[in-house]
This record gives structure tokens, C-alpha cells and sequence, in this order.
């Protein structure tokens, strides 16, 4: 089980996959966005930056 959260609003939901698989956590119940992220990934610095730019201005980057 994972717990991802929410780049948008935060929201959080546990989903049923390994680390490794391809996760579709679907749509945002609060918000519905669907970008999400593993909570243990977030750093609190990451988060305040989502907060403070809006999906619609935020730049795509590679992994």
C-alpha cells in the first residue's frame, strides 16, 4: 500500500500498489486534479512551492 498526496490541494489516499508499479490514483476527490506524488517523496519545501504556484504555471520537468 502507498500513500500519495495530492500536487494541488494536498489531499492524501493510500494506493494499492508496489513502489516500483505505475500508479493511477485517479482523480482528486477535493480538487479534482490528478497530479499526484509519494507522500515520502514530498519534502515540506516542495510542498510550500505547489502551494504558492498553481498547477497552470508550474514548468515540466524530466525525471
Amino acid at each position: 500500500m502507498l500513500k500519495v498526496e495530492c500536487l494541488r490541494c494536498g489531499d492524501t489516499r493510500d494506493v494499492s500498489a508496489r513502489s516500483d508499479d505505475h500508479v493511477d490514483a485517479g482523480e482528486c476527490e477535493r480538487c479534482e486534479y490528478v497530479g499526484w506524488a509519494l507522500v515520502a517523496d514530498l519534502t515540506e519545501k516542495i510542498r510550500r512551492v505547489l502551494r504558492e504556484r498553481p498547477p497552470e504555471r508550474r514548468r515540466l520537468y524530466a525525471a
